[in-house]
């Protein structure tokens, strides 16, 4: 049985990356419970023109899954992230190096000279097109907003403590327009800039991941849990 001491954790990716990580968080502590309510959706998109390339960056799951879907040839490929890596291998890519996030990236995009191409969603952290000249981006997804379940509205309007990890400024963002009215709200920010782009929600106490990961969400998250 749940113990309804310890603070509830709500997810708000989308779906299939909040089950991931839920999971991950499930494995450390077989107690939490987790309310998924994704305040954003993926959408896949068939751009009009897919550029040739000889080495591919994905910087997501949804990049990978995006550029294959739309008739994307496999490839040499630079990845962000574990989970990342794993979808490019799974789509006959060789991957080249796996990195923590998009800035790590840049000194080994640098120093490319073949054609390097970015697919990538609609919304995203870092321009990949300043650090390497021959690179190119196209959008292979889109994130649209989507408001917080009814459910996870109520949730938030209880006095027991809520933990929301947040994975990107704009998911930030968008999470504190809808908190205004939350209790007893914490927060765990993917990074610094999450943090800012939330700073006027309602938050008794935050952290900040060590790295910009999913391992670090976790670890930022646990913390939190016996802090609150």
């Amino acid at each position: 049985m749940t113990k309804t001491s310890l603070p509830l954790i709500l997810l708000t990716r989308p779906r299939a990356a909040a089950e991931r990580f839920a999971a991950t968080l499930q494995a450390a502590r077989p107690e939490l419970e987790v309310l998924i309510s994704p305040i954003m959706e993926i959408v896949y998109i068939r751009p009009a023109n897919l550029p040739v390339a000889d080495v591919l960056v994905f910087t997501s799951v949804h990049g990978v899954v995006g550029y294959m879907a739309a008739g994307g040839v496999a490839a040499e490929a630079y990845c962000v992230g574990l989970a990342t890596a794993e979808a490019a291998r799974v789509a006959g890519c060789s991957v080249i190096a796996v990195e923590k996030d998009a800035a790590t990236l840049g000194p080994l995009l640098a120093g490319e000279t073949r054609r390097v191409l970015h697919p990538r969603g609609a919304h995203v952290a870092a321009d990949l097109t300043q650090v390497a000249s021959d690179l190119e981006s196209v959008v292979v997804y889109d994130q649209p907003l989507v408001g917080l379940s009814d459910i996870a509205k109520v949730a938030l309007g209880t006095e027991r403590h809520v933990i929301v990890p947040l994975f990107s400024p704009r998911s930030a963002a968008a999470f504190a327009g809808e908190a205004e009215g939350a209790k007893a709200l914490s927060a765990v920010f993917i990074s610094a800039a999450a943090q800012a782009a939330a700073r006027d929600m309602p938050c008794e106490a935050s952290l900040v991941a060590l790295t910009p990961d999913a391992a670090g969400m976790t670890e930022a998250t646990l913390r939190l849990i016996d802090r609150v």
